[in-house]
């Protein structure tokens, strides 16, 4: 199973000499993939729940710093050569796809193909309308976005007519470099999870979705046999499989291989936040202690 961890992004150590060490530490540790959240702006009073917390707030100050996360991982490409640069997840519905298909290609080039782009239809309203995108109707317009995508990173020339997005005789270069990006659909309910077996590479699960795991991805895989496609190439991941702590390092290892017993391929986790000030020599002690038996579960 591969490992990842999110990198700084939000706070008062979300700055390039911080970012820096952290991210260079983790690829010398041999973590698989570094990782980033996605909002653009914080609203004031958030309206919108966050359905990932108790109390529906997304639990840090609204006026803290949040590196966008694109910005970020291009960043983060040029002072790594080998982990993989993921998001978890990236807004789709959010964000213009003429625009982001661009990006992100351009990001998996500049990477040496690096980049695993996991996404969401998005919960917070109030930030579609400050982006100027609908709300509504998010989930069909995912469906053709990820379409599109395909279209302008396997084409020379697009020939795509949908209902929301129209792009016919356009290029995008360069082109991914291994041909396209793996993308890993976030979401729980069945429509989602159906989406996830028809149009993408991956479930991307996040930790509510613990017990209920092998039901819910088998949704997918079962998806994807009437879709036509192999059940079995579908890629689970997880996020928020654990946090790095300095007396949780057992725990954690013993979280992480009882999820690659349950198929689960790749696993996120977090540098615990009162840990951060000496996160790179966590990170290698993880790496050099606990972190080869996760990798070599589920082999």
């Amino acid at each position: 199973m591969k490992v990842g961890v999110h990198i700084p992004q939000v706070g008062r150590r979300a700055r390039a000499d911080v970012i820096a060490p952290f991210v260079r530490a983790a690829e010398a540790a041999g973590f698989d993939s570094l990782w980033v959240f996605d909002h653009v702006v914080i609203r004031k009073e958030q309206g919108s729940r966050y359905p990932y917390s108790a109390d529906g707030r997304l639990g840090f100050d609204p006026l803290l710093p949040f590196i966008e996360p694109l910005t970020l991982l291009t960043y983060v490409a040029g002072i790594t050569s080998r982990v993989q640069l993921g998001t978890s997840v990236l807004v789709l519905p959010m964000r213009q796809p003429v625009l982001h298909a661009k990006m992100l290609a351009s990001l998996d080039h500049l990477s040496g193909g690096r980049l695993i782009l996991g996404a969401g239809v998005g919960w917070w309203k109030e930030e579609f309308e400050v982006m100027g995108m609908p709300f509504e109707q998010r989930g069909a317009r995912m469906e053709e976005y990820l379409q599109l995508l395909r279209e302008l990173w396997t084409k020379d020339w697009t020939d795509f007519r949908g209902r929301f997005y129209t792009c016919v005789d356009w290029t995008c270069n360069p082109k991914p470099v291994h041909g396209t990006i793996p993308i890993w659909l976030g979401g729980e309910n069945r429509r989602q999870l159906e989406r996830v077996g028809r149009l993408a590479d991956g479930w991307h699960a996040t930790w509510a979705s613990l017990p209920t795991l092998k039901q819910d991805f088998a949704v997918a895989q079962e998806a994807a046999a009437k879709a036509g496609r192999d059940p079995a190439a579908l890629s689970l991941s997880i996020e928020g499989a654990g946090t790095i702590a300095s007396d949780e390092m057992g725990r954690l290892q013993e979280d992480l291989l009882k999820l690659a017993e349950q198929g689960v391929r790749h696993a996120i986790v977090n540098v615990h936040p009162r840990e951060m000030p000496r996160a790179e020599e966590l990170l290698q002690r993880f790496g050099a202690e606990y972190l080869p038996a996760v990798q070599a579960a589920g082999a």
